[in-house]
């Protein structure tokens, strides 16, 4: 009986030990789902402007560290044109990304830079009550560490018409079809 209980102890220890290290990967798990909230809000904030008739406009700004043990961090927040001014949606708080991603954007083909010294940054991305994008985009939620090589890129496409791709996303879904 003894020996039963010895080798069952060990089999849960050795399952345990597999577990942990097939488990997924937090940074790899907070990129996927930073990317699942910047495709959602896009998503809405496209319908609210065709729906309400108004302009909408995603502000991005890079936070400085408060801390030394705290890294730079990565917000954005999605305004709209009131009384000719930018305002806040009531609905979407503004949003940081988790330490360790950062954001990056590339608007017909000229890469976008954050400029700390302006006094009013303009919006990187608009969205017009006819349902069309200032631009076409290429986004992508990145590790911006040199020690997370393992965490995937996540990839997005903004046409014109103001519909937004989830590249990664559509990849995966592919490729499970082509497993069943």
């Amino acid at each position: 009986l003894i020996e039963i209980i010895v080798v069952v102890f060990i089999i849960g220890m050795a399952v345990g030990v597999v577990s942990i290290s097939v488990g997924g990967n937090s940074a790899a798990d907070q990129a996927r789902k930073e990317a699942e909230e910047f495709v959602l809000q896009t998503g809405y904030v496209a319908e609210q402007a065709v729906l309400k008739g108004e302009t909408y406009g995603l502000f991005v700004e890079l936070r400085p560290a408060q801390d030394i043990d705290i890294q730079e961090q990565w917000c954005y927040t999605w305004r709209r044109v009131r009384d000719r001014q930018w305002e806040n949606l009531p609905e979407l708080t503004p949003h940081c990304i988790a330490e360790g991603l950062a954001i990056e954007f590339r608007i017909e083909d000229d890469e976008w830079e954050y400029d700390p010294e302006l006094e009013y940054q303009d919006p990187v991305i608009v969205f017009y009550p006819g349902g069309d994008a200032s631009a076409e985009a290429d986004i992508a939620i990145i590790s911006n560490s040199t020690m997370n090589d393992e965490v995937e890129t996540q990839n997005f496409v903004l046409d014109i018409t103001g519909e937004i791709r989830w590249v990664n996303e559509e990849e995966r879904i592919q490729a499970e079809r082509k497993g069943l």
